[in-house]
């Protein structure tokens, strides 16, 4: 039966295995949200130990960063190194535009921006 998703009986036993528990999570929640009695301590929300220590490690995240070389080298070439390439290239093409226009191989009708 599994082979025509084209995976083997054991990884789509793992899928289903996995669909169940997920299922049975989302029955659970579900069962917790709706009683009117359960959480009406917590202004009606249901409680998730996990969802509370995600948000407070994003909360709390840079007290505990620690600047080191790899985050220096990370920073520099996500941010800074591209920033200045893409304003390396639009010098250059701005510039290689002007001095043809300077020179006259441009002619007027051809130019990106002009008054008429």
């Amino acid at each position: 039966m599994a082979d025509k998703y084209g995976i083997s009986e054991s990884e789509y036993q793992v899928i289903q295995k996995q669909a169940a528990r997920r299922a049975e999570l989302r029955k659970e929640f579900l069962k917790q949200r709706t009683n009117p009695w359960k959480n009406a301590a917590e202004a009606g929300y249901v409680f998730d130990p996990a969802h509370q220590r995600f948000v407070a490690l994003k909360v709390t995240q840079f007290e505990y960063f620690k600047p080191n070389r790899s985050n220096a080298l990370f920073g520099i070439f996500a941010v800074v190194v591209p920033m200045l390439t893409y304003g390396y290239l639009i010098w250059n093409q701005r510039n290689d535009r002007e001095q043809k226009i300077r020179r006259g191989e441009l002619v007027y009708k051809d130019r990106l921006f002009k008054l008429i």
